[in-house]
């Protein structure tokens, strides 16, 4: 992963440092070379870390870039840097206990239950990996220890959840997500294998989520009750909350003025959904709700599935008409692993792995109701897939030259592209209904309301009882749905604020760039500056832009 030249050179030390500490992160790039590895989960690793982020951070301000394909460059490099130095800095490791796979346990099931084994030496990663796990599943729980110490206590709902989580996944000796990976094809190794598989899941991994869940049983009496489930609310937690919600939207915005953005947008949005509404027959918001949530309890499985793979196949045959050359490889549709669909987790997707081994994935929850499985399924197919995530983050992996760090998916302007992906596809005649419409104003007015609501809980001190009351009366999706959103938002705090903040700006440079350009501007065109330069901060992005526009005005004066 090395260059001669300074600036891309000084990327892909950053991206090695990066991969070091986060061996899952290039798991899910497909690296191989790291899937025997295991992060480091202790305060010395990153404090060790913050200091190589600082070091790369400083050359990288004292470069000089050479042509526009290095300053953006350099410009993701501070970005990246900045970003997760502030991350680091709220320590959310020492409070975060979730029964999703944000972090601890629920992370590594997740991991592991998602991976492919092409060949024997995949399948010795793989062993490597589990017999590493338990020590990084007690370093997750020494953690949380140094944060009842420090007072920073995780939410008790939150806790309720995770130990719920731990007791079943413990019922079995043998938890599937840990056993169920199939060994390579007609493999002579895969008896023993699979034998020293079962072994160390037995006598050591189980323990250690055991330990974990102990540990959370002696934290309950003290976690934080649900009136104080603000990140605010714990020590220092402000100032994480700002440094957080700088992180995500990459954007000089308050708390305030997200809080504002979302309640303006959602007014926005009732309105649409009401006119639509009217034409199906549906009276106030109240009845769409009622009927847009029946929609998706009451959605088959299968034909859900089926749904949506005639959804992204309809775009698909679209894609050349909105997305610039080259194009990849059609997107999978699969059930998610049993653990993480019994998690609750919405449909979402994961790029290819670069050895081929898996192409990228829309996965598909068929265990719980969630958003994705009623009227909104189409919004959230091409969100997830095409003209959305995979037309975006497999496509990046055609790119060659393109350096690594730059194809690491940065939330805003990943998530911000996933919305604005949902409403292009209703600009060029996608949707097949009414119904699929009014779908995609659930799935945006939620996105509204996670600014309302994420500021509310982190910035204003809402409690959780009122975040979930919020999501109940405005966002038709299944309840459960919206009340693990709301979980989803208490352990995360800030990355619900992305999705619309990126698509605005997204939207902002479009308008823009057609205003300036008027008869020359060219959609695909546009959607190249968006996204050939890979995931970059708003700011990075808007200069991009600019330079995209300046370059078409300049070949229109030739």
């Amino acid at each position: 992963m090395s260059s001669d030249a300074p600036v891309p050179a000084l990327a892909d030390e950053l991206m090695d440092t990066l991969l070091a500490a986060d061996p899952f992160l290039a798991t899910g790039l497909g690296l191989r070379e790291y899937d025997a590895l295991l992060p480091d989960p202790t305060a010395e690793a990153e404090d060790a870390l913050d200091a190589n982020l600082a070091a790369i951070a400083a050359r990288a301000d004292a470069l000089r870039p050479h042509g526009r394909a290095d300053v953006i460059t350099a410009g993701v490099i501070g970005a990246v840097c900045d970003q997760r130095r502030k991350r680091l800095a709220c320590r959310a490791e020492e409070f975060t206990v979730s029964a999703m796979p944000i972090g601890g346990p629920p992370a590594l099931c997740a991991v592991m239950a998602r991976t492919v084994l092409p060949d024997a030496a995949a399948a010795a990663d793989f062993l490597a990996r589990l017999r590493a796990a338990p020590r990084w599943l007690d370093g997750t729980t020494e953690r949380l220890r140094e944060g009842r110490a420090k007072g920073r206590l995780p939410v008790g709902e939150l806790v309720d959840q995770a130990i719920d989580w731990a007791e079943r996944t413990l019922a079995t000796p043998l938890p599937p997500a840990f056993t169920g990976i199939a060994a390579p094809a007609d493999w002579a190794g895969a008896g023993d294998w699979r034998d020293a598989v079962e072994d160390v899941v037995r006598e050591q991994i189980g323990p250690a989520i055991g330990r974990w869940r102990d540990l959370l049983l002696e934290l309950r009496p003290h976690a934080r009750p649900d009136d104080q489930a603000g990140v605010s609310a714990i020590p220092g937690g402000a100032d994480d909350y700002a440094r957080l919600v700088g992180v995500h939207t990459t954007l000089a915005l308050t708390p305030d003025e997200l809080h504002r953005i979302g309640l303006d947008t959602m007014a926005q949005l009732t309105e649409e959904a009401l006119a639509i509404g009217a034409d199906l027959g549906l009276s106030g918001l109240q009845e769409i709700v009622v009927a847009a949530r029946l929609a998706a309890t009451g959605s088959d499985p299968q034909a859900a599935v089926s749904a949506a793979q005639a959804a992204i196949a309809r775009a698909e045959s679209r894609a050349a008409e909105l997305m610039p050359a080259p194009l990849p490889a059609p997107c999978a549709v699969e059930p998610m692993p049993q653990s993480v669909g019994e998690s609750g987790m919405a449909p979402h997707y994961t790029r290819p792995r670069r050895d081929g081994s898996r192409p990228g994935t829309f996965w598909f929850n068929t265990l719980r109701a969630t958003a994705g499985t009623g009227w909104d399924l189409e919004a959230v197919a091409f969100h997830e897939a095409v003209p959305g995530h995979h037309s975006q983050l497999a496509r990046l992996q055609l790119l060659p030259e393109l350096p690594l760090l730059q194809q690491l998916s940065m939330t805003v302007h990943a998530e911000g592209w996933g919305l604005y992906a949902e409403k292009l596809a209703e600009e060029v005649g996608l949707y097949s209904d009414a119904r699929a419409r009014l779908g995609l104003r659930c799935t945006t007015m939620l996105r509204a309301a996670r600014l309302v609501v994420d500021t509310g809980l982190h910035a204003f001190g809402w409690s959780r009882e009122r975040a979930v009351g919020y999501l109940l009366d405005h966002v038709a999706l299944p309840e459960s749905f919206l009340v693990n959103e709301v979980d989803r938002y208490i352990a995360w705090p800030g990355q619900a604020l992305a999705y619309l903040s990126g698509q605005r700006e997204i939207l902002r440079l479009r308008a823009e760039a057609r205003a300036a350009l008027g008869a020359d501007f060219d959609l695909p065109g546009f959607h190249a500056a968006v996204l050939d330069s890979g995931s970059v901060p708003m700011p990075v992005l808007a200069d991009i832009v600019a330079g995209w526009v300046a370059d078409r005005t300049a070949a229109q004066s030739r």
